[in-house]
């Protein structure tokens, strides 16, 4: 699924504009497409922004959308969120890294994880086109075709080169590893708002057949998918994420023959398992957290919207302000 490493900032890659022939979206706008993205983004609560304060009587919880790989325009971001990390009483992240690091050794010694025992297995499942282009793709990374073929629709995704604007998975130190190296330094307690691997199991809790449509569009659509990279980095950076997620599901696959009801069907299901259910699971554990100074550091992408993480803590009672970022 290259949405998921390449648009919504969970696992997005620093961009290298060397190689990267990507652009703005938003820099490309007809009237009507300004009047529509200005229309809908003013139906999204909290869509601007990167840092906020919840506060209820005593408490305040500094809430900032993170990436979780790097980009030289951190170094100023950490400068300036530094002071508040080192007074916190606690820290919360989506998972510790020692947490992740633990449960990816774990998953690569249970392969039910992420390959699949019994049919339908993936020539089953995609068109005989998008199959061989699979194979072929994945035989670059030395993986046979009976071992494509076992794969889980989601985890084969996470190997197709969709974007040449990244350094590549983990490659740099992004903004949430640079918040908890502080936060440890300070010694200030640090934990997870849930298990490692929640992430990738709501990856894998997406209806096969959907995983199966994606993976499909994905290896099928022509768009240069450099411009959805570009338009989600630079509309992190300028704190309106929220038209970037806006303009990606506007415009991805729109070159293929797929009704528009379908693809906002199947990304409504994917937005919703990957962050609006962990949004609304998230928000028990950081009323438990004990502390009158928080720190959660999530995805850019839980804090705008409905089911966003900041709307969730208004709705505890909290009342919001935007902070500098």
């Amino acid at each position: 699924m290259r949405l998921f490493l390449a648009a919504l900032l969970i696992l997005t890659a620093t961009i290298a504009q060397a190689r990267c022939n990507g652009s703005d979206l938003r820099d490309h706008l007809t009237a009507s497409g300004e009047a529509w993205l200005q229309a809908e983004v003013a139906k999204v609560p909290f869509a601007y922004g990167n840092h906020w304060i919840a506060r209820r009587g005593a408490r305040n919880v500094h809430v900032v959308g993170t990436m979780h790989t790097g980009d030289p325009r951190m170094i100023a971001v950490i400068r300036r969120l530094r002071p508040v990390i080192r007074d916190a009483d606690a820290l919360l992240l989506e998972v510790t890294a020692d947490a992740s690091e633990a449960h990816i050794d774990k998953l690569w010694r249970t392969p039910s994880a992420f390959l699949r025992e019994k049919p339908p297995l993936l020539p089953d499942l995609l068109s005989p086109e998008a199959w061989a282009i699979l194979r072929d793709q994945l035989a670059a990374e030395d993986f046979t075709a009976q071992e494509v073929a076992h794969m889980q629709p989601w985890f084969a995704g996470l190997f197709l080169d969709g974007s040449d604007c990244g350094g590549g998975l983990g490659s740099h130190v992004g903004l949430d590893d640079r918040i908890e190296r502080i936060a440890r330094q300070a010694r200030v307690p640090v934990g997870g708002l849930e298990g490692a691997g929640a992430g990738m199991q709501a990856l894998a809790d997406q209806p096969l057949a959907d995983q199966a449509k994606m993976l499909e569009w994905d290896l099928s659509t022509q768009l240069n998918l450099d411009d959805q990279v570009v338009t989600m980095a630079e509309a992190y950076f300028g704190e309106r994420l929220a038209e970037g997620l806006l303009i990606q599901n506007r415009t991805l696959y729109t070159d293929l023959n797929v009704p528009r009801q379908e693809v906002a069907r199947v990304l409504k299901g994917f937005h919703g398992r990957l962050l609006d259910n962990r949004n609304r699971a998230w928000i028990d554990v950081i009323e438990r957290t004990p502390g009158d100074l928080l720190v959660v550091a999530v995805g850019g992408a839980h804090l705008p919207g409905k089911a966003g993480l900041l709307n969730l803590l208004r709705a505890q009672g909290y009342t919001m302000e935007r902070a500098p970022f």
